[in-house]
């Protein structure tokens, strides 16, 4: 009999994961400067959307046809979309020059930059994909280590002084986890070898992931473009300020991923084949643990934003404190946004996703414009929330009318 069930072992992994990235947070600010967390706040948002751009949301297409009837082998699919990322990374990589030649980030982080993004991806779609086969334990098992157990290693580095305390340290210790996740993660694939490429298909998936990939860039320029205004139009302390408070506000939707969507939405999307009424039973508790965990995360970030600003003891972030209740209501509406996108996912209803995130991104940007320049830091965070309460209003009223014809 076993001790732990692949549920515990799940949460347990992703609890701890939650938490160090919520450390690790903390550590930034404490030891080095709100102005270093605006540095790396930065470099972290946009090796997150080059992550997005390189897998162009191709999973979404990959991930039905291995879960479709009459489904080919497994290693047929991953193969193709390894080719297909392969050819990705020589069109994408040359272009990131532009981004150090424009100064968003030094020269000097160029080659971990490039380093940190392939392993990053390669990661995330390891995980991904992990998730798709049911081995839950693996998958969270990649996470921890891309996105958790080297902040515990970097930690006691700088506490026995043995590394200087900066971001090139993090930076370093960040790419080593991403690498360690990726050979863990390709080990438990157990992938056969296949000569079989077929170039149609790629191009089939280009064709059906290009609406979720544009989607997904829309909403990750919602998450982050308030980095990059504040940064055009005043110093790294504000990025860092708002890089900072989008982090900490961020862990609420960690948190309902973590518990709720990844282990609800592969039966989500199975439950399609037995039909609409067993579809509604299960996207009914699907809603109620959204719903449930998100309003429990929320009121717990309000309790204990205060003695964390106290512990941190910097002046320019208790000033900005109602910029992070703000952002705080922006990630509630983001997780319930979620209830709809799923809905709106298994039967397909792609444009629509599209559709609202597009308005939304519109919104987000005329807002960030309108405000961000007289506003700073608040006029950032009051742009995410009016972006992500019309995501959310929009994905409900299609899911509406979309429900009675199901």
């Amino acid at each position: 009999m076993r001790l732990f069930s692949d549920r515990l072992v799940n949460l347990i992994l992703r609890g701890a994961t939650i938490l160090l990235k919520f450390a690790l947070s903390i550590i930034v600010i404490k030891e080095l400067s709100v102005e270093d967390y605006g540095v790396f706040g930065l470099f972290q948002s946009t090796i997150i959307i080059l992550t997005f751009i390189v897998g162009f949301d191709f999973y979404t297409f990959s991930s039905r046809e291995i879960l479709k009837k009459e489904a080919k082998s497994f290693s047929f699919y991953f193969a193709n979309q390894i080719v297909f990322h392969l050819i990705a990374y020589v069109v994408i990589l040359p272009l990131t020059y532009f981004i150090f030649a424009l100064d968003i980030i030094d020269f000097k982080y160029f080659s971990l930059f490039i380093f940190i993004l392939i392993s990053e991806h390669l990661s995330q779609e390891f995980y991904r994909v992990l998730i798709i086969l049911n081995k839950t334990v693996v998958a969270t098992t990649v996470l921890f280590l891309r996105s958790g157990i080297w902040i515990i290693a970097l930690y006691f580095f700088w506490n026995q002084k043995i590394l200087e305390a900066n971001i090139n340290s993090i930076l370093t210790f960040w790419l080593v986890g991403a690498v360690l996740s990726v050979l863990v993660g390709f080990k438990f694939l157990k992938l056969k070898r296949t000569n079989k490429l077929d170039f149609k298909w790629i191009l089939i998936g280009m064709k059906i992931a290009f609406p979720f990939f544009l989607g997904t860039i829309f909403y990750k320029f919602i998450e982050f473009s308030g980095r990059y205004f504040l940064d055009f139009y005043y110093t790294k302390e504000e990025v860092g300020v708002y890089s900072f408070f989008t982090s900490i506000a961020n862990i609420l939707f960690v948190f309902v991923q973590t518990i709720v969507i990844i282990e609800l939405y592969p039966k989500l999307l199975e439950s399609k084949k037995f039909g609409s009424s067993e579809f509604s039973k299960l996207l009914n508790i699907f809603s109620k643990q959204i719903i449930q965990y998100s309003i429990a995360g929320f009121t717990l970030s309000i309790i204990f934003i205060y003695p964390l600003l106290w512990f941190l003891d910097k002046t320019i972030l208790f000033s900005s404190i109602f910029s992070y209740i703000l952002l705080l209501f922006s990630t509630l509406c983001f997780c319930f946004s979620f209830i709809y996108h799923y809905a709106l996912y298994v039967y397909k209803k792609d444009l629509e996703i599209l559709k609202a995130t597009f308005i939304s991104f519109i919104f987000n940007i005329v807002f960030s414009y309108l405000l961000i320049p007289s506003f700073g830091v608040l006029g950032a965070a009051i742009s995410q929330l009016l972006a992500f309460s019309i995501l959310l209003t929009i994905k409900f009223n299609y899911w509406k009318k979309h429900k009675h014809k199901i």
